[in-house]
């Protein structure tokens, strides 16, 4: 082709938007926008083997020229670089999600499990909490106060019976324990275990007194 470029004198909207076409001659933009693709044309039918047999399609001169011209633009290029860097990326990423297959199926494994055990726990749940309550009823307010003032009724009876034994010469526990051997108290032993008696009955009576009228107050 020897024409000038087609640019050399005219400035069209094809240069501006493809600046590569600038430098082809008329006769190669020509071949560009001519269509050569081979069109089906209708045949006759044959009798021979042959016939059956699909035609090969060949791709003519100006197609072929087109398609170069079109690989060689850098707008499809740029397409083409990337094409190749989303498939290496998607590459990348489909080996690491093989990579974490086997982490993730250990994982959702354990985590079945661990789920199983909070619902057994949770079924569990009310009969442990049931047992709570009742085991908390021992230290409710009402309940201390009620066994403070057992303790302190307890307290005055056994000074009673320490006084009586003493008075009467009766034989009497030597100690408190529940197991101690019995004998006559004399009096040192009285003084000394009536005060005690008495002195942590009197305690314990001012406390449950004192908590009745809601004048006793308990910090943790």
């Amino acid at each position: 082709m020897t024409e000038s470029p087609a640019s050399s004198s005219l400035q069209t909207r094809l240069t501006t938007t493809f600046p590569q076409t600038a430098s082809l001659s008329r006769q190669d933009l020509e071949a560009l926008a001519y269509d050569d693709y081979p069109t089906s044309q209708p045949h006759a039918p044959s009798t021979t083997p042959s016939s059956a047999q699909p035609r090969e399609e060949s791709i003519g001169p100006n197609q072929a020229f087109f398609e170069a011209f079109l690989h060689s633009l850098p707008q499809t290029q740029a397409l083409y670089r990337t094409h190749a860097d989303l498939l290496r990326s998607n590459e990348a990423k489909a080996q690491r999600n093989l990579e974490r297959q086997a982490p993730l199926e250990a994982l959702r494994t354990e985590t079945q499990q661990l789920f199983d055990r909070a619902k057994s726990l949770e079924a569990e749940w009310a009969a442990r909490e049931l047992q709570l309550n009742e085991a908390q009823k021992r230290f409710n307010p009402s309940a201390l106060h009620f066994n403070l003032t057992q303790s302190a009724s307890k307290l005055n009876d056994r000074s009673e019976q320490l006084a009586n034994a003493f008075v009467e010469g009766l034989t009497y526990p030597k100690d408190d324990s529940g197991t101690a051997e019995e004998a006559v108290v004399d009096e040192a032993s009285f003084v000394r275990r009536y005060k005690q008696q008495r002195l942590l009955y009197h305690k314990r009576r001012l406390v449950a007194d004192r908590w009745a009228r809601n004048q006793v107050h308990w910090t943790d």
